[in-house]
């Protein structure tokens, strides 16, 4: 009895692990049905924000452009590294119109968002110039994303611990006191 109750728990593990296997395969091609919903929201929310590409934000840096770098990704995203800016700040992609609400975002400073390829970044510079007023002129999103970024022969800087703490910046002139969000 025992034998069969594992063999018939193993059965249903194998057939969801499989399932599931094929699922993620699909989402990871970018034939699933969530990827494809989630791509078309991002395109509808581009008519809100500007493109900046990688080279145009290199020279902004080299420029010392006035302007404030966010990074919606999650901090072990960030461990790949990050663009080596003083002005740089780390919102989780969910958590931005929560910093707008509470003032934390300026609407006259000028922002470039950054995620892993750009998407997570649309919907989080949109979501401040759709619901919260902010002037699509200072609203940017890195084209490609740190991907984008690095594909371009562009370096990055490792600032984050393994425990989601600061190394500490590099740069002395606009160094701020840097905002970490623990995801635990």
């Amino acid at each position: 009895m025992k034998l069969g109750r594992i063999l018939g728990l193993s059965l249903i593990a194998a057939s969801f692990m499989f399932a599931h296997t094929f699922k993620l395969a699909d989402t990871i091609k970018g034939a699933g049905p969530m990827v494809k919903k989630f791509n078309a929201e991002c395109h509808y929310y581009e008519k809100y924000i500007n493109y900046i590409t990688p080279d145009e934000l290199k020279k902004w840096i080299d420029e010392d452009k006035d302007f404030t770098i966010v990074d919606v990704r999650s901090v072990d995203e960030m461990k790949g590294g990050e663009i080596d800016w003083p002005d740089y700040d780390e919102y989780p992609r969910g958590d931005v119109a929560i910093y707008a609400a509470m003032g934390g975002l300026k609407k006259n400073n000028v922002y470039v968002f950054v995620c892993a390829t750009g998407h997570r970044a649309v919907l989080a510079g949109a979501e401040l110039v759709k619901w919260f007023n902010f002037p699509k002129k200072n609203i940017y999103v890195l084209r490609g994303g740190i991907n984008g970024w690095l594909n371009s022969g562009y370096s990055v800087v490792n600032k984050v611990t393994e425990f989601g703490g600061f190394k500490g910046l590099k740069k002395a002139g606009k160094v701020k006191e840097p905002v970490i969000l623990d995801q635990f």
